[in-house]
């Protein structure tokens, strides 16, 4: 695909779930609700709650919704309603920082934040700070001349949905997750069948606080720029681009 007011994508494979038993397609941005729409489809895929509970979700979700080909996807989002749900990408950033980075409760991403520390106290001894987090995307970004290896948990949306060129049906702000799901619901004929499950726990303003407050405002520019294009989505009122006709945002 090409561009819209400069901002690039295409579409990945990667990051949607096509769930053909229902006529979904849904488009993954980790840290935006996913364990809550993997709880359906992984129920939909007859696991168990056990499994649900204590086996990663996108392990269980690509066994039984595999990967498809663009054109495929593509195909498949002409004949299926699609959906996306939006978070902040400040609050989002900062719940990557404290759930993978802070907790402690994987290993590979605690060696992740050692080696971030490290990075910009080579001889201190600490705990990585949310300034250092939001440095260490910066800097990774200009290394790679983009932000294409950035981690799936903090990469802009752009690198998984393209929500500015993809013509989703639906898109949901975890602000107003409730109220959306609901209508997504009954715009899709799935009562009964889709579970408000909220397996996640949503803060807002004192997470945009604290933001302000650690990151330099320099710092804090260059991630806007980063993940434009869902600031605009979040921003109907400031929009730069024009959503196609089949582009309903719900508020």
């Amino acid at each position: 695909m090409g561009s819209i007011d400069g901002i690039k994508g295409t579409e990945s494979p990667r990051s949607k779930v096509d769930t053909k038993n229902h006529s979904l397609v849904y488009c993954l941005v980790f840290k935006a609700a996913t364990s809550s729409w993997f709880y359906n489809f992984n129920s939909w895929a007859g696991y168990s709650e056990y499994e649900i509970m204590h086996i990663d979700n996108l392990f269980l979700a690509r066994k039984f919704y595999p990967k498809e080909n663009r054109l495929t996807l593509m195909q498949s989002m002409e004949h299926s309603f699609s959906f996306i749900v939006v978070r902040h990408p400040f609050e989002r950033l900062m719940s990557a920082f404290e759930d993978r980075l802070v907790s402690k409760k994987n290993a590979y991403y605690t060696r992740v934040a050692q080696a971030i520390y490290k990075r910009y106290h080579p001889i201190g001894r600490g705990s990585i700070s949310f300034r250092d987090f939001v440095q260490y995307i910066i800097d990774d970004v200009e290394h790679n001349n983009g932000t294409i290896a950035l981690d799936i948990h903090w990469c802009p949306i752009n690198n998984l949905c393209t929500p500015c060129l993809a013509r989703y049906d639906f898109i949901i702000k975890l602000e107003t997750y409730k109220q959306d799901v609901e209508n997504m619901i009954r715009a899709t004929n799935l009562q009964g069948v889709v579970k408000l499950a909220q397996l996640f726990q949503f803060k807002t303003l004192s997470w945009t606080i604290s933001f302000e407050l650690e990151v330099p405002e320099k710092n804090a520019g260059l991630y806007y720029e980063l993940d434009e294009c869902k600031f605009i989505l979040l921003d109907r009122n400031n929009l730069k681009i024009s959503f196609p006709p089949a582009l309903y945002l719900i508020t």
